[in-house]
């Protein structure tokens, strides 16, 4: 049976929570009844995270696992699983999970009037001062670049994956990749709907997503997209202007 939402667990580093997290997330989606599979990318893990997911998917026939034979990002691991999944939806959840499980059930409710489920943290109380100013800036620039009317591009979204299918992603080096995903989706006609999710920070792995060097490829990814994207709009704008 081909199941109804694909859970993308990437994973590096993540031997002190990998198993207990996925089977959370089993237990809530067969709580909630639905066909789902978790699908763990073990991103060139140096610990033991590889042979837990191996260990996971011989035991649980709704669990495969994936291995990237070099550390390719979080971004590799989108790609992987665009390519590798089997479900109607794919959903990106951290193997740190830094959510709810309970408010799976808002992405779930929106899926109904959606292609694109973008989820909005509340709270960022273990963010530091710098990390903040970082964020709220790259937000602020997406929104003014692309005229994308969202709130936030980088936390947990679900999409309909053979809309996401669609999409070419160039930037998945850096975490750029979110957002240039929903712009190309945007710009298909695919409805993007926002929903509040408490955000729950991580307890254990490795945050590998705050050091200068990547926030700089990001921003220089970003401005890249911008220039390139930029003509196409204005000449869609003109043609529906005529």
């Amino acid at each position: 049976m081909t199941p109804y939402l694909t859970v993308l667990m990437p994973a590096y580093n993540e031997e002190s929570c990998l198993a207990r997290s996925v089977e959370l997330v089993r237990a809530k989606l067969a709580e909630m009844a639905i066909a789902f599979e978790v699908l763990v990318v073990n991103d060139a893990s140096r610990d033991r995270t590889a042979a837990i997911a191996d260990g996971l998917a011989a035991s649980h026939p709704d669990v495969r696992a994936c291995h990237h034979p070099v550390n390719q990002g979080i971004g590799g691991g989108f790609l992987t699983g665009v390519g590798e999944a089997r479900g109607q939806w794919m959903i990106l959840i951290p193997a740190d999970l830094a959510m709810d499980l309970n408010e799976l059930s808002r992405y779930l409710d929106a899926a109904a009037s959606a292609d694109v489920v973008v989820g909005v943290r509340g709270g960022r109380g273990d963010y530091t001062r710098y990390r903040l100013l970082v964020s709220l800036a790259n937000m602020r620039a997406i929104q003014l670049l692309f005229g994308l009317p969202l709130r936030q591009f980088n936390y947990i979204s679900m999409y309909r994956l053979d809309l996401l299918r669609r999409v070419e992603i160039h930037y998945w080096r850096s975490a750029f990749f979110y957002a240039e995903v929903l712009v190309k989706l945007r710009d298909l006609g695919a409805r993007l709907v926002e929903v509040d999710i408490p955000y729950i920070a991580r307890s254990g792995g490795q945050a590998t997503g705050a050091n200068g060097r990547y926030i700089a490829h990001t921003a220089m990814d970003m401005l890249h997209f911008w220039v390139t994207w930029l003509p196409g709009r204005i000449a869609r704008a003109a043609k529906k202007a005529r």
